[in-house]
């Protein structure tokens, strides 16, 4: 009897993670070009005077900023990617396309449900306002009750092909905020470097200067020693 050969079953799982890491790469990577245009107000010589001053570490800043400076926009993510997690976190997908309907439990699917219903919590608790949990209610009512009714055929494939496309909505819904919110991620400042207090945001602090972005998006190096003040400015 022939033995299986474990590297013909090895080669499909490298090239599947290595797929995956690729394709994290390259939506990471536009995520922070748009995110990097956005701010720049889509102007090219300010975006590499800014992008001059960033570098890997930057990337949780600039997506975490991302989230929570237009919590208006980030509500309407969540409220339509939460019933999608929670549906899929308790009644998983099939894998196989069968009528009943059972699939197999995934702990990324979990855990991306549990950090939506978070930031849903700490949403509501912040602004008092119920319309996230109240939009996410009715969306998942809708594909429940969808999910129930078409048990076979046609119906039911549009179903899970409508609850698989989560994954596609989360990545849409992200590079439509990295788009649309043109704040950039670090806090305002109120700068007076002795011509006059102005606002902006600090880019880059080096032995020396400084490197100021203005809320004109103009780029401005001041010397350290002309700095008379700095201080955060209460939004």
């Amino acid at each position: 009897m022939t033995q299986p050969q474990p590297e013909a079953t090895e080669q499909p799982t490298a090239k599947r993670t290595g797929m995956v890491l690729g394709t994290t790469a390259g939506l990471a990577t536009l995520f922070l070009l748009l995110r990097l245009l956005a701010v720049s107000e889509w102007d090219w010589n300010t975006a590499g005077a800014i992008a001059d001053s960033l570098d890997f570490g930057d990337a949780l800043p600039i997506a975490f900023g991302t989230l929570f400076a237009r919590p208006e926009l980030t509500g309407i993510l969540v409220a339509v990617l939460l019933p999608f997690a929670l549906l899929r976190a308790l009644w998983p997908l099939s894998g196989h396309g069968s009528s009943g309907g059972h699939g197999t439990l995934s702990l990324s699917g979990v855990l991306a449900a549990i950090a939506l219903v978070t930031v849903a919590v700490v949403w509501v608790r912040t602004f008092n306002s119920w319309w996230v949990v109240i939009g996410a209610v009715v969306l998942g009512g809708i594909l429940l009750a969808a999910r129930l009714i078409w048990r076979r055929g046609v119906g039911r494939r549009v179903v899970l092909g409508v609850l698989r496309s989560a994954g596609a909505l989360a990545v849409v819904g992200v590079l439509g905020l990295a788009v649309a919110v043109d704040t950039p991620w670090m806090s305002k400042e109120r700068i007076d470097a002795g011509d006059g207090p102005f606002e902006g945001w600090v880019l880059e602090v080096q032995p020396g200067f400084v490197k100021v972005l203005t809320e004109e998006r103009d780029v401005l190096v001041l010397f350290t020693g002309d700095i008379v003040e700095r201080e955060l400015v209460e939004e």
